[in-house]
């Protein structure tokens, strides 16, 4: 509990300077919450760092907590293909490269499950694709 915002704010970082994501969203449309309307943000595709469920995972030497986070991806524009994309460099950004943060270390990323849907009106389609996160708290922290 004690590294969920190091972890976010190192996920908003690493995802953003990942470029193939960046591009997939076509900007570095990453947030903690959708844009509201009256920003002026416009993005037809972004990424809300999202719910997050946190769970004890000590052991006699080491503390940490089970992190486990919804990365959802949400899409003005019609059909999935675009999402879809957004999806797969998502993957990639968490499976290709180390996630580093303040106070702890990431000692295991997964991937858990992806779920796509399209929301009642029909304007937007979402894909919520759950990451599961062991960290290991630095005993100086």
């Amino acid at each position: 509990m004690k590294l969920s915002l190091s972890l976010q704010k190192a996920l908003l970082t690493h995802l953003l300077a990942y470029q193939p994501l960046t591009e997939a969203l076509g900007g570095p449309n990453i947030h903690d919450a959708p844009p509201h309307a009256s920003s002026g943000a416009r993005a037809s595709l972004y990424l809300v760092i999202g719910d997050e469920t946190i769970n004890a995972f000590s052991t006699q030497t080491t503390e940490g907590a089970e992190h486990e986070i919804v990365l959802s991806l949400w899409s003005a524009i019609r059909g999935y293909a675009a999402l879809k994309s957004a999806m797969a460099a998502l993957y990639d950004a968490l499976e290709e490269t180390p996630l580093t943060l303040t106070g702890g270390t990431v000692v295991s990323l997964r991937f858990l499950a992806a779920r796509t849907s399209r929301e009642s009106r029909g304007r937007l389609r979402r894909a919520d694709c759950r990451f599961r996160l062991l960290v290991e708290h630095d005993p100086e922290s």
